[in-house]
C-alpha cells in the first residue's frame, strides 16, 4: 500500500508514541472485593517508558483529578506499579496475580518510591515521583527491575517486563485494565540512528507538486508560444 499524503503518515508517526498508553475506563472505582466502593484515585490512563538507552523505565499515570499528597483523609493512599519479570519466580497474593516486582508510592509526606522485590525478601527506596494535578511520574533505574549482567549500568532484558498499575485507599480498589501484568514497556527512538533516507520510488510529497508543474510547464508554454509567433 502506498501513502498518497506523506504529511499525513507523518503526523500518524508523529503521535505513535502518545496512542502507545494504557487506558482505563474513568469513575471504575470499586470495592476491592468486588462491591461497589469509592475513595481511591480514579486512574485513567498509564504508559511506561525505557529511557537513556535502558538506563532506567519510567511510568506516566493520569488520574481522573488532582491527587492529594500527602492524603489527610483516613489512610493513605496507595499505587503499585506491579511487574512480571520472566527470569524471575512469580508470585500471587491478595489482589496481585503473578507478579515479582512492586514499585510502590505511598501518599505520606515524604512519598518516596519504594522498590519491593517479592521472591526474594529485599527493598530499595529511591526519590519521590513527580506530582503535578492529576498527573504521577514513577522514574527507577533500570538495573533495578532487570539483571544488569554486563555492569554498564543498562538492563536489556527491561522489553521483557510485564506491568499493571494497582491504586488503593482502604478497602477502594482501582485497577488497570483487568489489574493482570500484560502492559509492555515502550522504547524511545535512538539518537544516534539516524534516520533512513527516502527510496528512490517513493512518492513526491503533494507539498512539491506546485513548484515542480511549474517549472515543466511554463518553459513550455513560453516555447510554444514563440513557435505560434514565429509562425505568424
Amino acid at each position: 500500500m502506498q501513502w498518497r499524503h506523506p504529511a499525513r503518515l507523518a503526523a500518524l508517526l508523529a503521535v505513535t508514541p502518545l496512542l502507545m498508553a494504557a487506558s482505563d475506563p474513568p469513575g471504575d472505582v470499586a470495592d476491592c472485593r468486588g462491591g461497589s466502593g469509592a475513595g481511591a484515585p480514579d486512574l485513567v490512563e498509564a504508559r511506561g517508558e525505557i529511557l537513556e538507552q535502558g538506563t532506567s523505565a519510567r511510568w506516566t499515570l493520569t488520574f481522573g483529578a488532582p491527587l492529594a499528597m500527602p492524603d489527610q483523609h483516613g489512610r493513605p493512599f496507595r499505587v503499585d506499579v506491579a511487574i512480571r519479570d520472566p527470569e524471575v519466580p512469580a508470585v500471587s497474593f491478595a489482589y496481585y496475580r503473578r507478579v515479582n516486582r512492586l514499585v510502590r508510592v505511598d501518599a505520606i509526606s515524604e512519598h518516596p518510591i519504594t522498590q519491593i522485590l517479592l521472591p526474594e525478601g529485599g527493598a530499595n527506596v529511591f526519590d519521590p515521583p513527580v506530582v503535578e494535578g492529576r498527573t504521577m511520574t514513577i522514574q527507577v533505574p533500570g538495573r533495578i527491575l532487570s539483571a544488569d549482567e554486563d555492569l554498564t549500568g543498562t538492563s536489556p532484558g527491561l522489553g521483557s517486563l510485564r506491568w499493571t498499575v494497582v491504586v488503593r485507599d482502604d478497602r477502594a480498589c482501582d485497577f488497570l485494565s483487568a489489574g493482570r501484568p500484560t502492559e509492555r514497556l515502550t522504547s524511545e527512538p535512538d539518537p544516534t540512528i539516524e534516520p533512513a533516507p527516502p527510496r528512490a520510488d517513493a512518492p513526491i510529497a503533494s507539498s512539491l507538486w506546485p513548484p515542480i508543474v511549474a517549472g515543466v510547464l511554463v518553459p513550455l508554454a513560453v516555447a510554444g508560444f514563440a513557435v505560434y509567433r514565429s509562425r505568424r
